[in-house]
């Protein structure tokens, strides 16, 4: 991607510029992209296909039907590698199984689109430091006498792993829309690409209400049959008890069910939590609320499919790895992490049978009907559909004989301009609050350039989050303070008051872009575990057999020359779930933020308090990442 800076604003290049081999090549920042290229490897799939029967892929396949058709180009909304890594070896669908038996087509000219593109551009000219001409020589031959798609993905994708970095992969065809965007100019992103699919039904999309336990969430089932909200959290469906937080709403006519148009979303979060697929988060008011599921609960199963059967070829390979900070179990962790979840995915209106463990390690059987996300989905190029999730809340934490902390919980599930606006409402919403905690954990990614907006809501003066370095161009991702509401009212960014960010195994590329950036501003503290480590910027270009690569095109460093590929973002206290303290209500990574809020806030309210000349016995250094405390915010 080749661009420059100018006071804030990204001015893109001509689509000459970024079509330099096909037109349907485009370019974006931040795709999380190729978070297995390694993991579809031949030796992944041979792996696989030792640990699985034909019978169990087969059930497996029936058992998640058209479901996983995005789960092979998850670069924005998961691990791309899931498509062929996390359930089930080389078959996650028929259709995918189907094309996958098929005959090779083009490979010899195939491979040598591939090969040349990653040639021509690979930000850094050494590829590596990998002989590219003799992965060539060896390779060739073998794409070339390719009998099966399937065959010829694994060969390619063995190139692509040679270079030991991230955002390198192979998308089946089949996972993708066959339409392809053509001379799409960075231009038209804001406007074009990522137009949302609105859902038809009117729905909240951001959760509200209070919670004086920090991290809480219920562990029973409402009773009213919409189950695990936060403690003392009203439901998405209730009006709001916390003013000023009513969240953005979706005009629309009111429609009766589930809205069955595009991708669907269960509204749960699964993260491996000591070792295990466990619920995170439930979003109130949509289907895995609804069905009563609760935070806490372990999956044991979906649609009759043993998701520790499913996860078990990935541990193995990722076992087997000598070096754990190598570029493939990286990837290995990234499909480990996000392939419990994927198992709940699927279009909307389509059913899934999970089978939970609870609190007390009974199984619970739950029907679970995915519907479309509040806020609809959108579609960016030949990447296919990603449902768009956005949440805000306010917890608040009593003080004694004071008025109680307010902190404001925003949390998304993709960097993609549909979802800017809400998150921008949020922000807007939240800015009375004491402090504001976003939650980045499970997000894996999206359209850099959105980091340098949202980014914006919480600089006093312009600053850069660092710098993506392409093989003969440099752009620096350079942030201006929002002085103007969604509403088009003048305000104050938020700037002044702590901002905390959550983080884990998942959060990557934008996601890191952001955090560290703000990081090494000293504008943001972290808490939670190390990011993904995947933050190179790639681009998205249709082979000629109608596959897409995934390739990265340049590289990114922090204000600071921090390097996030291959480290991640390394949080500033580290904070891991345990199922034991999320079954009591008890988020870790929320809770270090919220008493980290809770002592600058406190320490911001003595230090006002005190008459002018007095000293204090108040420590003079505030918090780490804890701005000059000036008042200055609106009233």
């Amino acid at each position: 991607m080749i661009g420059r800076k100018g006071r804030g604003l990204y001015h893109p290049p001509s689509s000459a510029m970024l079509r330099r081999h096909r037109a349907h090549s485009f370019s974006i920042a931040g795709l999380l992209g190729a978070a297995i290229a390694a993991a579809m490897s031949e030796a992944m799939s041979k792996a696989m296909s030792k640990a699985m029967s034909k019978a169990m892929s087969k059930a497996m396949s029936k058992a998640r039907n058209a479901a996983p058709r995005r789960l092979a180009s998850l670069t924005l909304a998961a691990a791309a590698l899931l498509a062929g890594a996390t359930v089930g070896g080389c078959t996650t669908t028929a259709k995918t199984n189907d094309t996958a038996r098929a005959p090779a087509v083009r490979p010899a000219e195939t491979f040598d689109a591939a090969w040349t593109m990653v040639r021509d551009e690979h930000y850094d000219q050494t590829l590596n430091g990998v002989d590219w001409n003799a992965v060539r020589d060896e390779l060739r031959p073998r794409a070339a006498n390719a009998r099966t798609t399937a065959e010829l993905r694994e060969i390619l994708n063995e190139m692509l792993a040679r270079l030991g970095q991230s955002h390198f992969t192979i998308i089946p065809g089949a996972d993708v829309k066959t339409e392809v965007m053509t001379a799409v100019t960075l231009e038209a992103m804001s406007d074009e690409v990522a137009t949302p699919t609105i859902a038809t039904t009117p729905t909240i999309a951001t959760t509200q209400g209070t919670s004086t336990d920090v991290g809480a969430s219920a562990q029973t089932p409402a009773e009213s049959g919409v189950g695990a909200t936060n403690a003392g959290e009203s439901g998405a469906d209730a009006p709001s008890d916390v003013p000023g937080i009513d969240g953005p709403k979706v005009d629309g006519p009111s429609v009766d069910g589930p809205n069955v148009d595009g991708p669907g979303i269960a509204g749960i979060d699964i993260a491996i939590v000591e070792g295990e697929p466990t619920v995170l988060r439930v979003t109130p008011g949509l289907p895995g609320a609804r069905a009563g599921i609760l935070v806490g609960w372990r999956l044991i199963s979906v649609d009759g499919f043993s998701v520790a059967d499913a996860l078990r070829p990935i541990r193995n390979e990722l076992a087997s790895e000598k070096n754990i900070d190598s570029p493939r179990a990286r990837q290995l962790r990234a499909a480990l992490a996000f392939g419990g979840g994927e198992l709940l995915t699927g279009e909307a209106g389509s059913r899934r049978i999970g089978i939970f463990a609870d609190a007390s390690g009974a199984e619970q059987r739950v029907e679970i009907v995915l519907e479309t996300a509040p806020l609809g989905s959108t579609k960016f190029g030949n990447l296919p559909a990603f449902p768009i999730e956005v949440e805000s809340r306010v917890v608040e934490i009593p003080v004694d004989g004071a008025k109680p902390i307010r902190i404001g919980v925003i949390s998304f599930n993709i960097w993609m301009t549909a979802a800017s606006e809400a998150i921008d409402r949020a922000v807007d919403a939240l800015r009375s609050c004491d402090g504001i905690v976003l939650d980045l954990r499970g997000n894996p990614g999206g359209m850099g350039a959105m980091s340098m907006g949202i980014a914006g809501h919480f600089l006093r003066e312009p600053a850069s989050l660092g710098s993506m370095i392409g093989r003969s161009n440099t752009l620096e991702f350079y942030a201006t303070p929002r002085k103007v509401s969604v509403d088009g009212k003048r305000v104050r960014p938020y700037a002044t008051k702590p901002l905390a960010v959550l983080i884990d195994g998942r959060s990557a590329s934008t996601s890191e872009v952001f955090a560290g950036g703000l990081q090494d501003l000293g504008r943001a503290r972290v808490f939670g575990e190390t990011s993904a480590g995947m933050a190179l910027p790639a681009q998205a270009t249709t082979l000629p057999n109608g596959d897409v690569l995934l390739h990265a095109v340049a590289d990114f460093v922090t204000s600071k020359g921090t390097r996030l590929e291959g480290r991640g973002v390394l949080p500033d206290e580290t904070a891991a779930p345990t199922r034991d303290a999320l079954l009591h209500g008890n988020d870790a990574a929320l809770t270090a933020a919220s008493q980290w809020i809770k002592t600058s806030t406190v320490a911001t309210r003595a230090a006002k308090a005190m008459p002018v000349g007095t000293s204090s016995s108040m420590p003079t250094a505030m918090p780490t990442a804890m701005p000059p405390a000036i008042g200055t915010e609106p009233k």
